[in-house]
């Protein structure tokens, strides 16, 4: 039989904080995940006392600050991708009716904080994380395989309990999006031969250490919000590598679409390219990385906007 919790019967569960720190109230949605890392840690050190009239055993340890902090692999799906987004970027503009478009932006002050239950129903024990917040987020680009994503997250706390604080879990079904359904563009021109690549989307987060007693972080500071990524290529010709010389900005798009009114658009409006050379490795197609910065464009007044179409009214 089973030894103690098993993945299997792993449930998380989150909801928008109202006041940051404070476990949200009322039903949480419960959100898929391929794997989630955010766990709380504590260092505890021990010092060389000399001459403390103990023999060369050690003394007590000293404990270091409670820190919160992890990684969530979540699927890119038509629906919950936008809770995190919403972390991430904070509160789109939705328009539409039955068929919705959310559009998020990043440099948002107002990012939101959420309340995050692990729940571990097979033992009755529940980890409850406040105060969290959406770093990073990082995308691989592929030919095939389920889109997915990488979550980067921080918390101000984490408490444990028997008894769950979420609720009646609201669950959704959803559906993913695959990256063979995927598109990448450049100046609204398909870039050709893409076998790979990635972006991160950041916020440059930063958790606070302050003298206190609890041994808690004070906050979380924002910094500069923006991405950057690679692309891999079959070397066709010299454009990509042109373009970087020439140090010149370009729209470029990664999009996911399972259909007219079910789509995903990650675009970087003023996008710099840095190609490398053409190393070659055998006898078979060469290939070309190109390294991509997005920068802040003044039309869109932001430097990434991530356009998800859905059925879902409003987050």
């Amino acid at each position: 039989m089973p030894v103690g919790a098993q993945g299997a019967a792993f449930k998380l569960r989150t909801k928008q904080e109202t006041t940051e720190g404070t476990a949200a109230s009322g039903n949480y949605d419960q959100v898929p995940c391929l794997s989630f890392g955010m766990t709380e840690q504590q260092d505890m050190e021990q010092d060389a006392v000399l001459s403390s009239g103990a023999n060369r055993s050690k003394a007590d340890p000293v404990y270091g600050l409670r820190r919160v902090q992890g990684e969530a692999v979540v699927p890119i799906d038509t629906i919950h991708i936008g809770r995190w987004l919403k972390m991430l970027l904070g509160a789109p503009v939705d328009t539409g009716a039955s068929d919705y478009t959310h559009v998020f932006k990043d440099g948002s002050s107002s990012l939101p904080s959420n309340s995050f239950e692990k729940a571990f129903p097979d033992i009755t024990r529940f980890e409850m994380a406040k105060g969290v917040r959406a770093n990073t987020m990082a995308v691989q680009i592929a030919p095939d395989g389920a889109a997915q994503a990488t979550i980067g997250l921080m918390a101000l706390s984490e408490a444990l309990s028997a008894t769950t604080g979420a609720g009646t879990p609201v669950i959704t079904a959803y559906e993913r999006f695959h990256r063979v359904n995927g598109s990448i563009e450049r100046a609204a021109a398909p870039i050709a031969a893409v076998t790979g690549g990635n972006f991160t989307i950041t916020n440059d987060m930063e958790m606070v250490a302050a003298v206190r007693n609890d041994f808690l972080m004070e906050g979380i500071d924002f910094g500069l919000s923006g991405a950057s990524g690679e692309l891999t290529v079959r070397f066709k010709d010299h454009t990509l590598r042109t373009e970087a010389l020439a140090r010149t900005s370009a729209d470029m798009r990664y999009t996911l679409t399972l259909s007219a009114v079910k789509s995903l658009e990650f675009r970087f409006p003023r996008s710099f390219l840095a190609a490398r050379g053409n190393p070659i490795e055998g006898p078979r197609g060469i290939s070309q990385t190109v390294a991509f910065v997005a920068a802040y464009d003044p039309t869109l007044a932001c430097a990434v906007q991530v356009t998800l179409k859905n059925q879902t009214a409003t987050y």
